[in-house]
């Protein structure tokens, strides 16, 4: 019974979940995986790590099981009509208890990849070779939230799922209180969940996809619409869900900055095809020099072998002093002047139904003609109502704004996209919209449907749209989610240009690496108010969550370095001449 103890990982002594001692003439051959309703993990420091290593099937030290959870061999996947794969997999094992980063530039498989891992029939195509699934039970969160709302009612919503596998009207109730105050959705509980937005949209789903106790998660870009405090807060959930519950996660992401020092393997591709994979901390020499190391966190590029924040910051503060800058060379941190041509709020106050809260409040504001400013905060604080109001899709009920010649990209780049072919859409646009359409390199998508694109082909496309539109201003809601890097930095680029051509952009954004490389302003919107405007620098100097990962690694020895270029102006090498 002793050994017995020893052997098993979970809060439960029924004989699946633990090893045959008996059979095995007093020699452990290794433990039985149990079903996850049968206990809870409990901590690892509970056992003696190298007698649990005897195991041939787990070893906790490596993440997880060492058996296949997901494999696949010479695997292919063709859309119909299709004479080159969409996918091909020539070797690739995912390991029970890990979790999986998927990364690659925008269009490269990654969603479709995800979508045949989650085991997906309503796919049109057809496969060769082997790809296996062992879960038990998959939840699968969908790269756009609107596409996985099925219900009104946010409660609803994570409850449909247990409804449908038949949970107990009590146990149901139970599980439904504890998803909610996880996931800190007590103020939305009784919200209709059209009235959301997108970041809390993918709260909710990836909220209801835990509520079922999978198995298996699989996340496609789950933090896209969510503002960095947010998107912190789901990685540190993603991880705990791992780690005590054992399920097996596979995400792919765009931003990495708090998500890759944790993840057990990380898997690059490129054209359909997986062209790297390996450790975190070991993979990141073979993406130098490649079109993988754009996907690196910017702090990770000062020094090889660093993994983490914390070891970055301990690098640069031992390696690293502040740079005096000489006088009459300091960057001038000053908002433009006001002008006539400027965007202004007096006093704007909105809400959805006569008797609902308001979601916008004596809003005040001046948006700076010729500049790119960018619209900030938490998820539900307003900022997509406002975009939408000064976009005259919503009259506010008191006060005024100024009226301009404009053009604007909904959250959801769908609802610009109304033909079945992206070449119809081309057809369509003005010659200034199919100069971008070459720029943003959509040629070779003439003959997809919009529907099928992945998510930053479609905010490209869209985008070609809204641009490509003869104003004065440009409200862009969110329009980098779902970008690769290279994508950002040529719409980044184009904005520039078009700000000395006298064209205003106002932009909502959770990405806090281009708001700090292209943007010239930024507004904080916090409970239905903007609380500050001002330049970007400053505002990212003083803030200690919106602001960029360099930033936090670098500010205790000059907290004006906010990029990797900044390094080289505001600090120096210690001991240097």
């Amino acid at each position: 019974m002793e050994h017995r103890r020893l052997c098993s990982f979970y809060n439960c002594m029924c004989d699946e979940c633990l090893c045959d001692w008996k059979t095995n003439n007093g020699t452990c051959a290794g433990l039985v995986f149990p079903k996850y309703t049968h206990g809870i993990f409990t901590s690892v420091g509970d056992f003696d790590l190298d007698f649990i290593s005897w195991h041939p099937d787990l070893d906790v030290r490596k993440g997880g099981s060492s058996m296949a959870f997901i494999e696949a061999k010479d695997y292919r996947f063709f859309y119909p009509d299709e004479v080159e794969p969409a996918v091909f997999v020539e070797q690739m094992e995912i390991k029970q208890g890990t979790i999986t980063l998927l990364v690659g530039p925008s269009g490269c498989g990654k969603t479709t990849l995800l979508r045949k891992l989650a085991g997906e029939t309503g796919i049109r195509g057809r496969e060769e070779g082997s790809l296996t699934n062992q879960a038990k039970g998959c939840a699968y969160v969908w790269q756009n939230p609107d596409n996985q709302i099925v219900t009104d009612r946010v409660s609803y919503e994570i409850v449909f799922g247990l409804e449908n596998i038949g949970m107990e009207q009590q146990q149901m109730k139970r599980r439904l209180a504890e998803v909610i105050s996880s996931f800190g959705l007590e103020n939305l509980a009784t919200r209709d969940t059209m009235t959301l937005s997108g970041g809390e949209k993918q709260l909710l789903n990836i909220a209801s996809g835990l509520a079922m106790n999978p198995e298996l998660m699989i996340l496609d870009e789950p933090t896209s619409q969510l503002d960095p405090v947010a998107a912190r807060r789901i990685y540190d959930l993603i991880r705990q869900i791992n780690e005590e519950f054992g399920v097996t996660i596979v995400i792919a992401e765009q931003r990495l900055e708090d998500l890759v020092a944790f993840v057990d393997e990380v898997l690059c591709m490129a054209d359909g095809k997986i062209e790297k994979m390996g450790e975190p901390r070991t993979i990141q020499a073979q993406l130098k020099e490649t079109i993988f190391e754009e996907f690196l966190p910017s702090y990770l590029k000062l020094e090889d072998g660093l993994l983490t924040k914390k070891e970055a910051r301990i690098w640069f503060e031992q390696n690293y002093e502040s740079a005096v800058i000489p006088d009459g060379e300091e960057e001038k941190i000053e908002r433009k002047q006001t002008s006539s041509q400027d965007f202004s709020l007096k006093n704007i106050s909105f809400r959805y139904e006569k008797k609902s809260p308001d979601v916008l409040k004596e809003t005040k504001g001046r948006f700076a003609a010729n500049t790119i400013s960018c619209l900030v905060g938490g998820n539900g604080s307003g900022k997509t109502t406002l975009l939408r109001l000064m976009a005259r899709q919503f009259r506010p009920y008191h006060g005024k704004m100024s009226s301009v010649n404009f053009s604007y990209l909904p959250q959801n780049p769908m609802y610009l996209l109304l033909e079945e072919t992206v070449q119809k859409e081309w057809a369509k646009m003005s010659q200034c919209s199919k100069d971008l359409f070459l720029r943003f390199g959509l040629d070779e998508l003439k003959k997809r449907n919009p529907q099928d694109l992945s998510g930053g082909e479609k905010q490209r496309l869209a985008l070609c749209v809204a641009l490509g539109k003869e104003a004065d201003y440009y409200f862009l809601d969110e329009p980098t989610k779902g970008m690769d890097a290279k994508s950002k930095k040529l719409f980044g680029e184009l904005l520039k240009e078009w700000t000395k051509m006298e064209k205003s952009i106002v932009m909502v954004s959770h990405d806090m690496e281009f708001t700090a490389k292209y943007a010239d302003e930024i507004s904080l919107l916090y409970q239905g108010e903007i609380i500050v405007q001002c330049p970007v620098r400053e505002f990212m100097e003083e803030n200690q969550f919106y602001t960029t990962g360099m930033n936090r690694v670098t500010r205790r020895v000059n907290p004006h370095i906010i990029t990797i270029e900044d390094v080289k102006k505001y600090a120096k090498r210690k001991n240097s001449q």
